[in-house]
């Protein structure tokens, strides 16, 4: 297992598009966060607001699209490559090279997704104060989760890509999915009927997640726990899906 993980984590950093890809992991969340920011502060004035504001991690939802990508091509580049066959005539029990894909992208995504929710709420702030309207302080209940949350979330989005990539084996049709999943389906809640919408928001893997990351309790939404284990139901059953269709698979 251990050659296999070292295997796996040579073939994603020896490329040139990981490190892109990271580095536009965190660019994104920059640029949205600022984004976010100057709208969040002229709808405050605009309503006459009062109270602080908490941190915004809608740019995550845009942010996950990298993540995915760097996920899926995992799997993807290596069919696109042909090279699939000679990783599995090296480890041929699929599932270690699949738990070994899925651990390396593990700890890619935490880290980049760490860094990006720092530097998404730090940014948002800098906007926010420079616009003179008031944050929620650092040291308020449930900011330490609200803080770290992000790492693990964007993980589990990006174990979410490496299933898909594994079922897909298409860059172009994974990416695809992860877009029209990831980013269509909730944009759109408000066009659905009421009980659609609540299921996308309570249930969906990106809305449910990012629960996790929320301050503000809605009794009609799941807590912040219970979202984040949705999306953990949602990841393990897709990697139980790409293991059971790898297995049977021709390369």
């Amino acid at each position: 297992m251990t050659a296999a993980i070292r295997s796996e984590w040579a073939k994603t950093w020896t490329t040139r598009s990981t490190w892109v890809t990271v580095a536009a992991i965190v660019v994104l969340g920059a640029l949205f966060a600022l984004l976010f920011g100057y709208a969040a502060a002229l709808e405050y004035v605009r309503d006459g607001s009062t109270g602080a504001v908490a941190p915004d991690f809608r740019p995550l939802i845009f942010v996950q699209i990298a993540v995915g990508y760097l996920g899926l091509r995992a799997f993807t580049v290596e069919h696109q490559t042909r090279t699939m066959a000679l990783t599995l005539t090296t480890v041929p029990r699929r599932g270690r090279v699949l738990a070994a894909k899925a651990l390396v992208c593990l700890a890619t995504t935490s880290v980049a997704g760490t860094v990006t929710g720092l530097v998404v709420v730090f940014v948002n702030r800098a906007v926010l104060t420079s616009r003179n309207v008031p944050v929620t302080p650092l040291g308020e209940p449930g900011m330490l989760r609200v803080l770290a949350g992000p790492g693990l979330l964007l993980a589990l989005l990006g174990l979410i890509g490496l299933a898909v990539g594994c079922l897909v084996r298409s860059t172009a049709g994974a990416l695809t999915i992860t877009i029209v999943a990831g980013v269509f389906v909730p944009a759109m809640a408000s066009l659905y009927p009421e009980w659609l919408a609540r299921l996308i928001l309570g249930y969906w893997p990106v809305t449910a997640g990012l629960r996790l990351l929320s301050l503000d309790g809605d009794p009609d939404l799941p807590g912040p726990w219970a979202g984040i284990a949705v999306t953990c139901v949602w990841t393990l059953l897709l990697l139980l899906a790409a293991y059971a269709v790898l297995r049977r698979r021709d390369v």
